[in-house]
Parts: structure tokens; C-alpha cells; sequence
């Protein structure tokens, strides 16, 4: 007998908590992903275009898989598509076609043009990922599709990492995919000599857990990404396919591409630099825990080998990987406090701890000029600049640039005043000559000492008390010195050059180059006097 009563109020809430269960059931696992606006999620990696005059990287956008195709190679440069488990389902394969929706001036590759070359017909989008209708399969046997593929290849390690792709959809996940040819030598595949042969065939997947929103929303630094790069040759059938695993910089380095360019910087560095199946690294200590630009820092964790970045609070540093658990850095131009991390094969490791970045103070002379005002000068005034390449503003009230002449132990000096920004150059006019037409930029300082055009010394110092020996280097309060020309002191191997009423003596990298060498660090250019 049927029961026809209608369900009491608790039964009905009971219904309705089931379903809003199944609903959400359905909201989270992976739908079918057959849509040209799903095919490129990860990016552009050549920046293809859909110029029909780009023969080298012509893009083609599909509801079942994008790709750059190349009528050089007779093939595409990378194919991508998005991989879910509806997209899998029981359709036959299809038929190989010539894709003649290729610009008339591209070659349209046959799939006689395959016939008795002893190479596969390999597809890129393989046809069992797009098996849900006649349609979407149809459309990976075009042979806009198909790179030349050893059948030990494509019939071996190849397949068995497409099953395993597959088993990954069949999971649940969403599976982003590109793959390609790199390593060509120009060799094609015979008789027809149509279709370029690649020395090896790569894959990139990046495997998205269910969830809301979209597969490229749903990626962080965590993803797992397995990139595999299989040599094209003969012997290769039954081996694993995770004998081939590198990583996306290890393909981006083959190709020439960028992967990842639709994900923010920081997480596409660390999805390219991973290595499937690598351990997590991760830091445990650093030593110091606090240093000025420049210091060496000691890190010590673990799974540091193959280490590709190391940065400050975000700012790249160099290093050099000591052992798997050890890694010395230098602290960059630019580091702020902040944590330190590392990026290396198994992903990314940040420390608990910030590291502290402390004020450095390093002033420079970073141009003298003595040739002001004299016979063919420009300028009207002699001149001396002072930069800073510290990280701190730095008050000037205590400091002075004093000068001798080439041989000389009796000084003159300039008192300063104010300050200098990090990063910022401070001008200090001196005496004037008789010639000349320019004044120069407005001075922060303005002394009468009288430099010499050719030869002389110049020491800044953070005492206005006058130096008394001919060669005061050694000195505490000498901050910076420089001897140019026939100077009997200097700093390093050997003076600056000789300068002319024409030529002044210009420290390198606008004054922040500092090797405590005289002879490296100066070179004589025309005067340009900085005050900023």
C-alpha cells in the first residue's frame, strides 16, 4: 500500500538539508570544461597572436584546447587545455584531418605527410581527454594537433603519463595541461620533409583541487605542479614516466617561454621552480639575525639543493648553495626587515623570524673637478660631489671635504651642512676661474678651495678638524679619498687619472661603486654635476 501522507515539518527540513548538501556536492566537484575561455588559463607562455602574418607563433583558441601553432615546425609550440572528469567519456576515436582553418599561407600539414616516416601522428591534446562527444574528439584529430613522436615514445612513457593525468580528473581535481616539442635540429620527418622533428616532448600539469570559483583562483604557492620532459628516441617504451620529472624553468630554459603569466609573480616563481615528488624545504635558523646591506647570512633548514631563490622580505638576494642544508646569502640592495625565503625544488620555505635590516652609512667622493673656469672649461666653478649609497639619510653637520695638492701635506677644507637622502648626490662648489659660461646646479655647499686641473687630493671627512699628514688614509675620521693624477696617495693599486680643464674624475655607477681602488672605481668623463 502506498503511503501518500504528506511529510511532517521535521521530515521536511530533513529534505531540505539534503538538498542543499547535493548541491553543494555538485557546486564542488569538477564539471565538464569544454570552452575556448577555459583552454589558456595559466597564460600566454610565447605570446602568440592571432595575426594571420605570424607564422612563427600563430594562436588558435578552441572550445577544447588552445595552442601557438608554428608553420615552421609543421606543428604547435605548446598546446593547452583544461581537463575534467566529465571531459572523459566513452566515444570513439576520431579521424585524422588537415586542419583548414589555418591561414591560407601556412603549409597544411596532411596526415600523409606521416605515412611510412616511422614516427607517430603524437597528439598533444590526446584524443582520450576530449571523449565526452563526437565533437570535441573530432576536433584533437586535427593535425594542427600532432608533433612526430617515436612510437617507444608516444605508445609508452608518453600514454602512461596521460592515464596518469587522467586518474587525477577521474579524482575529482581540475587538471590545467600544456605540452610541446623543444630541442629541434631542423631534422624532418621523411619522405615528405613537412613536419620538424623535436629531440624531446614536455608536459606541465597543474593539478587543482575541487572548489569554488575558477581552477586559476584556486591556485597558490602549494599547487602541485609535475612537469615532465621525455626524450624523443627509440628504447623508451616501458620506462616510468617519473624518470623524466624536472621542472617548469628546466622547460622554460628549453623553449624560450614563460609559463604561468596569468598567476601573480611570487607564486608562478615558486610553481616553476618545482620539482615533483621533491621534499618540502624548509628553514630552520639564520645567523645573523641582523645585518646592513651586503652582510653574508647563514641559513640553515633543509632540502636546500637545487635552490633557485633566495629573497630578504621579498627582495632577491645572492647565494650560493653550500649543501642540501645549508645556504649562505648576501643581503640585497633594497631588503627591507622582514622574513627570509627560499624557493627550491619542493617548493617554498619562509622563516618564522623576520631578519633585520640595519641602516648602513657609506658616503662617497663621487666626482672632482678642477678644471673650472680655466682655458676651454665650461663650467665656471671648480666642484666636488659627495653621494650617498647607504639605506639612511645621514647628517652632514660634522663633515668636510678637504683638499691638498698632488704632493702635499697642507690642507684646505669645506665644512658641510644639512643632510644627504640614501641614493642622493650632495654638490659642493669651490673656487672660481676666469672662464667659462655655465654656473653650476645649485651647490648644497659653497667653499674657495682651488683644486688642481691635472693632479691632487681629496678626502671627505666626518671631522672639520684640518688633516696634517700628506697621506691621511688610516685615519678614523677619513670617511672616502681620492688621489688622481700624479698623487702620491690613494686608495688601492693606483690613483685616478690625470684630469684636464675639460675632464673630471667620475666614480662608476653614479658614485655607488666602492672597491677602495682608485685606479677601478674612477675613470675621466665630462664634468656633470649632481645636486640630487
Amino acid at each position: 500500500m502506498t503511503n501518500n501522507r504528506v511529510p511532517s515539518h521535521t521530515q521536511r527540513w530533513i529534505l531540505l538539508a539534503i538538498s542543499a548538501i547535493a548541491l553543494l556536492l555538485t557546486t564542488t566537484q569538477s564539471r565538464a570544461t569544454i570552452d575556448s575561455t577555459l583552454q589558456m588559463q595559466l597564460g600566454n607562455a610565447s605570446a602568440a597572436t592571432s595575426d594571420t602574418n605570424n607564422h612563427l607563433h600563430y594562436l588558435i583558441q578552441r572550445a577544447q584546447y588552445a595552442l601557438d601553432y608554428s608553420d615552421t615546425i609543421g606543428g604547435p609550440n605548446w598546446v593547452s587545455w583544461d581537463l575534467t572528469a566529465p571531459d572523459i567519456g566513452t566515444t570513439p576515436r576520431g579521424n585524422y584531418t588537415t586542419d583548414n582553418t589555418l591561414p591560407g599561407t601556412f603549409y597544411h600539414v596532411k596526415t600523409g605527410d606521416y605515412t611510412n616516416s616511422g614516427y607517430d601522428r603524437g597528439h598533444m591534446c590526446p584524443s582520450e581527454d576530449r571523449t565526452d562527444n563526437t565533437t570535441d574528439n573530432d576536433a584533437v584529430f586535427l593535425m594542427s594537433n600532432f608533433l612526430p613522436q617515436t612510437p617507444d615514445n608516444n605508445q609508452g612513457v608518453w600514454e602512461s603519463f596521460e592515464y596518469f593525468e587522467r586518474s587525477l580528473a577521474n579524482a575529482g581535481d581540475e587538471v590545467l595541461i600544456l605540452d610541446g616539442g623543444s630541442i629541434y635540429n631542423g631534422s624532418t620527418i621523411q619522405p615528405s620533409g613537412k613536419v620538424e622533428i623535436p629531440g624531446y616532448v614536455w608536459k606541465v600539469v597543474v593539478d587543482v583541487p575541487p572548489g569554488s570559483g575558477s581552477a586559476l583562483s584556486r591556485i597558490t604557492a602549494s599547487t602541485r605542479v609535475i612537469a615532465v620532459k621525455m626524450p624523443n628516441i627509440a628504447g623508451i617504451r616501458s620506462n616510468p614516466w617519473q624518470q623524466y620529472v624536472t621542472s617548469t624553468n628546466q622547460i622554460q630554459s628549453d623553449t624560450g617561454f614563460t609559463f604561468f603569466t596569468a598567476l601573480p609573480a611570487n607564486v608562478a616563481a615558486v610553481l616553476r621552480a618545482k620539482v615533483d615528488g621533491s621534499p618540502a624545504p624548509s628553514i630552520t635558523s639564520f645567523s645573523p639575525t641582523s645585518g646592513a646591506v651586503g652582510a653574508s647570512v647563514v641559513i640553515t633548514g633543509t632540502a636546500f639543493t637545487g635552490a633557485s631563490t633566495v629573497a630578504f622580505n621579498g627582495t632577491s638576494a645572492s647565494f650560493t648553495v653550500n649543501s642540501d642544508t645549508q645556504i649562505t646569502a648576501t643581503v640585497p640592495s633594497g631588503a627591507t626587515t622582514g622574513a627570509i625565503s627560499v624557493i627550491a625544488p619542493g617548493g617554498q620555505a619562509v622563516s618564522v623570524s623576520n631578519f633585520t635590516v640595519t641602516a648602513t652609512v657609506a658616503l662617497t667622493i663621487s666626482q672632482v673637478y678642477g678644471g673650472g673656469g680655466n682655458s676651454g672649461a665650461n663650467y665656471k666653478n671648480d666642484f666636488i660631489e659627495i653621494y650617498n649609497a647607504g639605506t639612511t639619510t645621514v647628517d652632514l653637520s660634522t663633515y668636510a671635504v678637504q683638499y691638498a695638492s698632488a704632493t702635499s701635506s697642507s690642507w684646505s677644507e669645506t665644512v658641510l651642512s644639512g643632510t644627504i637622502a640614501a641614493g642622493h648626490h650632495y654638490l659642493i662648489q669651490e673656487a672660481a676661474g676666469t672662464g667659462g659660461t655655465l654656473n653650476l646646479p645649485t651647490p648644497q655647499a659653497t667653499g674657495t678651495v682651488n683644486l688642481s686641473a691635472s693632479s691632487g687630493k681629496v678626502a671627505l671627512t666626518k671631522t672639520q678638524t684640518l688633516l696634517t699628514v700628506d697621506n691621511p688614509l688610516g685615519n678614523s675620521a677619513v670617511v672616502d679619498f681620492i688621489g688622481y693624477g700624479t698623487a702620491d696617495a690613494y686608495e688601492g693599486s693606483g690613483a685616478a687619472p690625470t684630469l684636464t680643464n675639460t675632464t673630471t674624475a667620475l666614480r662608476a655607477n653614479a658614485g655607488a661603486t666602492d672597491t677602495n681602488n682608485n685606479a677601478s672605481d674612477f675613470s675621466s668623463a665630462s664634468p656633470n654635476p649632481r645636486n640630487n
